[in-house]
């Protein structure tokens, strides 16, 4: 007698979803916390889609930083690799809809009261992203928005072909 869970012979092929394991990187919850500290530490006025995307990917590896700085210090002028991650554009839609930051009319991004106060326990909390807020506030605003709009207007000439 066969039993009813044996598909080997079945009609139909099953498939049962298993839980896959997001990377610590890719989880809402910090990116939207990453993107916080972010503005609150490396911004003045505000942060370009453009530049959050920058130093978000420059968070991802210890080469990926020291670049990325050097480049905040004209230390290095030739900084090519900008990726786009679409998780950092998730996380600023939540952001936006969870009320921590807000696109002003000059399409910065910067935060409101509740994602100053988000950032304030953030950093209150010394073990929580602790590598995040060293580097972060190494890097401070030496990354200007004047930077990152001169950067792109060399691709734009630099990279154009006939």
């Amino acid at each position: 007698m066969m039993n009813d869970k044996n598909y080997i012979i079945a009609d139909e092929i099953v498939f049962e979803a298993k839980p896959d394991a997001v990377p610590y990187n890719y989880r809402i919850s910090y990116k939207i916390a990453q993107l916080c500290l972010i503005m609150d530490m490396c911004s003045r006025g505000g942060c370009s889609l453009l530049k959050l995307h920058m130093i978000s990917i420059g968070l991802s590896t210890k080469q990926d930083m020291e670049i990325l700085k050097d480049l905040a210090y004209d230390r290095h002028i030739n900084y090519t690799v900008v990726r786009f991650d679409p998780a950092v554009n998730h996380a600023i839609r939540f952001a936006v809809a969870d009320g921590l930051i807000v696109q002003q009319q000059n399409g910065l991004y910067k935060l409101n009261k509740i994602g100053k106060n988000y950032v304030r326990n953030i950093i209150k909390d010394k073990q929580l992203m602790k590598d995040e807020k060293r580097y972060l506030a190494s890097l401070s605003t030496m990354l200007t928005e004047e930077k990152i709009k001169a950067l792109t207007s060399l691709w734009r000439y630099s990279s154009a072909e006939n």
